[in-house]
């Protein structure tokens, strides 16, 4: 049996919709899959941890890595007890520091080296990871794929000065650059902002503060998470341009599904960036320099069939998966 231990599913993120795709079509294909996450308040991991350590020996545990990291103290009975695959969609300790937070990357490595076979999302994340390894690791390659809707649809509306971006309201997603460089935009451009946050949140709470102090109030809407996708894709095509200036990024799922919809790209210039936008209308910029970022937008346009027909499907990931957990 497999039990694939993953966060709770019920939240969005690139990574959860990840696994979600991954389990339903395995449980389509009659694998014998049981999804076991915390509840929303992970603060008693040792409930969660009484909770695995149910699991029948000789199974095996895939486990999403974000949850592989608060399983760090009892990995070496996991090991012994059980096959482990580890999903690794980005290491845990580079998420809000460029070179990793060193307490955090010897316990991901400790965690990382205990793993039979470990899976990513892209290969510039394949080198992260073996460079955190004792020692020579199996390291499978599966790319997410990018819903069929994305690529039925186009954008509308490219006269539009409306930007947008998405991504949970975090540090390392670098909202605040992203308004600073619509502060040196003409006033005519306007941003749209989708992902979760929350109001109370002390870096939520800085960027209404400069939007105020830049009278950009007018200018700028969140719309917190849509989770309806004809919504989503409404707002995408009365965009012009799709921004990302995240210091971190394993894959970049929503920066694939802006450009898979035809809008063009002006992204950070991360090697995972590099890596899975090539062919699509993009300008990679450094993240630091904001004159070059608003002279980017500025010479950035809509190019008709700039679209990328050659993605491959979640059923193609799905079957990728079953290959590694089955051989």
């Amino acid at each position: 049996m497999i039990y694939f231990i993953t966060p709770d599913l019920n939240s969005i993120s690139g990574g959860n919709k990840y696994d979600v795709k991954v389990l339903n079509y395995l449980n389509r294909n009659f694998c014998k899959i049981i999804n076991i996450s915390p509840s929303k308040n992970i603060s008693n991991i040792l409930f969660f941890h009484l909770k695995i350590n149910r699991i029948p020996p000789q199974s095996t545990l895939l486990i999403d890595g974000l949850l592989a990291f608060k399983l760090s103290n009892i990995v070496d009975k996991l090991s012994k007890k059980y096959k482990i695959i580890l999903l690794i969609h980005h290491p845990v300790s580079f998420e809000n520091i460029k070179f990793g937070k060193i307490e955090h990357k010897l316990k991901e490595r400790k965690i990382f080296s205990k793993a039979d076979s470990i899976i990513s999302v892209s290969n510039s994340m394949k080198k992260v990871i073996q460079k955190m390894l004792n020692s020579k690791k199996n390291i499978n390659i599966i790319k997410p794929a990018v819903d069929d809707i994305y690529q039925k649809h186009s954008i509308f509306n490219s006269n539009s000065k409306n930007i947008v971006t998405t991504g949970s309201i975090i540090p390392r997603k670098n909202i605040d650059k992203c308004i600073e460089v619509l502060s040196k935009l003409k006033k005519d451009w306007s941003l749209s902002i989708i992902g979760k946050y929350d109001a109370d949140d002390i870096y939520y709470k800085k960027l209404q503060s400069y939007i105020k102090e830049k009278n950009l109030k007018k200018r700028v809407t969140f719309h917190n998470l849509i989770e309806n996708q004809d919504d989503m894709i409404n707002i995408l095509q009365n965009s012009s341009l799709y921004i990302c200036l995240s210091n971190y990024e394993g894959f970049g799922m929503a920066n694939l599904e802006s450009a898979s919809l035809g809008l063009p790209l002006v992204v950070s210039d991360l090697p995972v960036f590099r890596e899975n936008l090539r062919g699509y209308n993009r300008k990679y910029v450094d993240i630091n320099n904001l004159d070059s970022i608003v002279k980017a937008i500025e010479e950035t346009s809509y190019i008709k069939n700039s679209k990328n027909t050659s993605l491959y499907s979640w059923n193609d990931v799905g079957l990728k998966f079953k290959r590694v957990l089955y051989g």
